[in-house]
């Protein structure tokens, strides 16, 4: 009797374990609804646009934060050297952003002189894109704004 209790309490273990997996993998309806899921490839989205950019002083870098009508956000870094490391951020809002909490998502190693991130549903949340450059001396990293 022990046994079977033991082996009932570890499969009801993993089942839960392994359906809090799929849930948390799954796409919500709302990012299924409107073609936005995290990770998507932004080719192909409509109305693409830059919200928001930056020059860096460090060699003309330029990074910008793209969005498109499905709610989708996605970095790019341009006249940038192969293997920068390009970005987005995402906080629930801009206090929490102005707050340094927000989660880094879809980091990019480039491999060439641009290059795009995956695109990021915004969840109505605030994104940002950001890159980090070496200038000579040392590395620093240059975002655009919260939009």
């Amino acid at each position: 009797m022990k046994f079977i209790r033991t082996a009932t309490a570890a499969a009801l273990a993993v089942a839960a374990l392994f359906g809090s997996f799929a849930t948390a993998s799954a796409a919500s309806a709302t990012e299924t609804a409107i073609g936005c899921t995290d990770g998507s490839t932004p080719s192909g989205f409509p109305d693409q646009k830059v919200v928001k950019s930056v020059t860096t002083p460090v060699f003309g870098r330029r990074i910008e934060l793209w969005y498109s009508s499905n709610t989708c956000a996605w970095g790019y870094l341009g006249n940038a050297n192969s293997g920068d490391p390009l970005w987005v951020d995402r906080a629930a809002n801009i206090a929490q952003a102005n707050a340094g909490i927000w989660t880094q998502l879809g980091i990019t190693q480039l491999n060439g002189t641009a290059g795009i991130t995956r695109a990021y549903n915004d969840n109505r949340r605030v994104m940002r894109a950001c890159a980090e450059v070496w200038d000579g001396f040392a590395v620093k990293v240059f975002c655009t704004g919260w939009y």
